[in-house]
């Protein structure tokens, strides 16, 4: 997939088997949530092999293939895939008079994390862990950031937290937004890693709450 456009801040788009990272900027916000839509039908769509949009300056060029969704659905099902990550890459053009700059989006495979972060949840409830998840996509972080450097983690595994604590933060369009924790208790697990990018609804960090039999009957 490539994707050019004049100038870009971030908006990631979070599916179960895609994740697309654009650089955008100067966009307005009801502009990527177009994008954001228009990429999530493509994606859900078994029709459309190749896309190109053209406003402006903006330009999208989708292409995928589409021989998996052709073979006959009564072969076995796949492992399915891992992951997938984009790779954003922004150069220059020297001799482009208008100044614009050619963004290029390669998709390539993640490896699982080894922390088998999925595996983790699946036994988090049953150990009444509460896990602390993202409101928003964007890039995980530990701290914020103050005069251009970063300040000490929010938080520690094993360390005890407060309700109302932040714990940690997620940047997105050169805000960082502080994330806090609806209960106390101790930090377990630190699920992400600084300056990973993370999508609505993913895991952060899970917690053992100060009472957890009572929070997990709730």
């Amino acid at each position: 997939m490539w994707v050019n456009m004049p100038k870009a801040s971030e908006l990631r788009i979070n599916m179960p088997s895609w994740k697309f990272l654009f650089q955008l900027k100067h966009i307005s916000v009801k502009f990527h949530l177009q994008i954001e839509s228009l990429v999530t039908e493509i994606c859900n769509t078994n029709s459309v092999a190749e896309l190109e949009l053209k406003l402006g300056g903006f330009r999208l060029y989708v292409r995928r293939d589409l021989t998996e969704k052709n073979k006959d659905t009564h072969q076995p099902l796949p492992v399915p895939p891992a992951s997938l990550a984009v790779t954003v890459k922004t150069t220059t053009d020297a001799s482009d008079l208008n100044g614009s700059v050619s963004t290029s989006l390669a998709i390539s495979k993640q490896e699982p994390s080894s922390g088998g972060i999925i595996s983790f949840l699946d036994r988090a409830a049953d150990e009444g862990l509460m896990i602390l998840q993202s409101p928003r996509v964007g890039f995980f972080r530990r701290s914020r950031t103050i005069k251009g450097k970063r300040a000490p983690p929010s938080c520690k595994e094993k360390q005890i937290v407060k309700e109302g604590q932040v714990l940690c933060f997620i940047e997105q369009l050169g805000g960082e937004l502080p994330i806090e924790t609806d209960i106390s208790g101790e930090v377990i697990r630190i699920l992400r890693e600084d300056g990973e990018p993370v999508g609505y609804g993913d895991a952060l960090i899970a917690i053992l709450p100060s009472f957890p039999g009572i929070k997990k009957l709730q």
